[in-house]
C-alpha cells in the first residue's frame, strides 16, 4: 500500500496529540488544554498580544482566535485588557497560563523522547 506524505504526517500528528493529551492529564490539565492553547500561549509569550495578530500568525479567523482566547481567559490562563487602540484588547498571560505553557514544553519534550 502506498501512502502520500500528507497522510503519513497526519498519522504522526494524531499520535503526537494522543500522547500529549495523556501526558497533560498526568499534570492535572484537561486533555485538550495543551493542544488547543499551545499556539495562542506561545505567541502571547513571544509578544504577539492581539487577536488579529495571532489570527494572522495561525492563519485562522479572528472569530476562532477570539473564542479560544475567551475560553482560555475563563479558565484563568489569559486576561484581556484595554490597549492603546480602543478597538482591540491586549491579551496577557497569567501565572496559570505560564504554568500551562511550561507544562506544554515538558510534555512536548516527553513526546519527542517517546517518538525517538
Amino acid at each position: 500500500m502506498c501512502y502520500d506524505i500528507k497522510f503519513l504526517l497526519l498519522e504522526k500528528l494524531s499520535y503526537i496529540e494522543e500522547v500529549s493529551r495523556n501526558y497533560a492529564k498526568t499534570y492535572g490539565y484537561e486533555d485538550n488544554d495543551i493542544l488547543s492553547s499551545s499556539g495562542i500561549l506561545t505567541y502571547v509569550d513571544n509578544g504577539v498580544v492581539t487577536v488579529s495578530a495571532i489570527a494572522k500568525k495561525l492563519a485562522i479567523s479572528r472569530q476562532a482566535v477570539h473564542k479560544s482566547v475567551q475560553t482560555l481567559a475563563q479558565k484563568g490562563y489569559l486576561t484581556l485588557r484595554e490597549g492603546e487602540d480602543k478597538r482591540e484588547r491586549m491579551i496577557c498571560m497569567t501565572s496559570e497560563g505560564e504554568g500551562l505553557l511550561k507544562c506544554r514544553q515538558e510534555v512536548m519534550a516527553k513526546v519527542e523522547n517517546t517518538i525517538k
